[in-house]
């Protein structure tokens, strides 16, 4: 059984990302759980009445329970149960909140929500979530993204880091359960690679088994950007995987000045791998 936890704001993006996770998650036993989060600042708490408190609670149920009728309604699937819940706190939190007690196996969330504000990255809700090095992988589904069968998954990589069997297990679930290729993509930042780069090669190959994978070596010039969604258009990708540690190819493509300017928004879903020891 696999726990999900959506964010929804009512969006067409959320209802899109929830679209998206039934298909994907079509055979197999899942309980979605379908978040909506109100922020109300405490000072303006304190001079609201109770009736006002309660209508505002009211509203959201009513849509949530809206859109899980709709979701119900589209898709007649038994292997699925949908649970809605509403939380009055900041998202990251509820989200944390909800990773602890539902045993959340992934956060499914889109790139935009209904007051389609960015700053930087995907938007401000993503890139909170993201920050927040949650111990549970992300996947992110772009604006206005119509689903299709998962074929095609790169995984960027400088190699310089160790794997963990629940990264290695994920990467595994995700391209077996889709007879998907995995393409394992080395950007390289240097001429030839050392012993901890060889040894964590050497680990990929021997883990990642049962499906097609190949491996790729390619340079990294000054936009790391550039590099993925070029490799992203070239070979049509379905799914972009990358681990989210410090001093990672993601935090570095987050810093890069060209993400203030255009964002860095690739139009496939984009899955985070958590790292557990956040180094």
């Amino acid at each position: 059984m696999k726990n999900i936890l959506i964010p929804v704001d009512f969006s067409d993006n959320s209802w899109s990302s929830i679209v998206y996770a039934v298909k994907l998650f079509k055979d197999q036993l899942c309980k979605f759980y379908l978040l909506h989060t109100e922020v109300l600042d405490p000072e303006a708490i304190a001079t609201l009445n109770d009736h006002y408190l309660k209508s505002i609670m009211n509203d959201a149920n009513h849509e949530l329970k809206e859109i899980k009728q709709q979701i119900e309604a589209c898709n007649h699937n038994a292997n699925h149960e949908f649970i809605t819940v509403l939380k009055f706190q900041q998202l990251t939190e509820a989200i944390k909140d909800e990773i602890e007690d539902k045993k959340i196996d992934l956060i499914l969330m889109s790139t935009k929500g209904a007051t389609n504000r960015l700053s930087t990255f995907f938007g401000t809700n993503t890139v909170n979530t993201v920050a927040k090095h949650f111990k549970c992988p992300i996947l992110i589904i772009p604006e206005e993204y119509d689903y299709k069968p998962i074929k095609q998954i790169v995984f960027p990589t400088d190699l310089n880091r160790f794997y963990t069997t629940d990264q290695l297990t994920v990467l595994n679930d995700i391209s077996y359960d889709n007879n998907a290729t995995l393409r394992v993509m080395h950007v390289k930042t240097e001429t030839e690679l050392n012993s901890i780069q060889h040894y964590n090669l050497s680990v990929l190959k021997t883990s990642l088994q049962g499906f097609k994978t190949h491996y790729h070596s390619v340079p990294s010039y000054d936009k790391k950007t550039e590099v993925i969604n070029t490799f992203i258009d070239d070979l049509q990708i379905d799914l972009l995987v990358m681990v989210n540690y410090k001093h990672s190819i993601l935090e570095q493509i987050i810093k890069e000045p060209v993400i203030k300017k255009i964002g860095f928004n690739p139009h496939v879903p984009f899955l985070i791998l958590p790292n557990i020891n956040n180094q």
